[in-house]
C-alpha cells in the first residue's frame, strides 16, 4: 500500500472537526514550502547578543535585597 493509500484510508475513517485542522495544517505546511528562502524564519540570535547593549560590571554580583536569603 503506498503511503498516498495509507493517508486517504485514515483520512476517511476521522471525524469532520479533525479533518478540518488536517486541513488547515496542509495549508500551513503548503504555504511554507512556497515560501521565498529569505522569508523563512533565521536562526534567532542567543540571549545576551543584542549590539549596543552592554551589561554593568558587576552584573553578576549578589543584590543586596536577597541579603537575608545567602548563607
Amino acid at each position: 500500500m503506498s503511503f498516498q493509500q495509507l493517508l486517504i484510508t485514515e483520512v476517511s475513517q476521522q471525524p469532520e472537526p479533525l479533518l478540518r485542522e488536517v486541513w488547515h495544517y496542509l495549508n500551513f505546511l503548503k504555504s511554507k514550502a512556497n515560501m521565498e528562502p529569505h522569508e523563512q524564519a533565521s536562526v534567532r540570535p542567543g540571549f545576551g547578543s543584542v549590539p549596543g547593549i552592554k551589561l554593568a560590571d558587576d552584573f553578576e554580583a549578589p543584590l543586596e535585597a536577597f541579603a537575608d536569603y545567602r548563607p
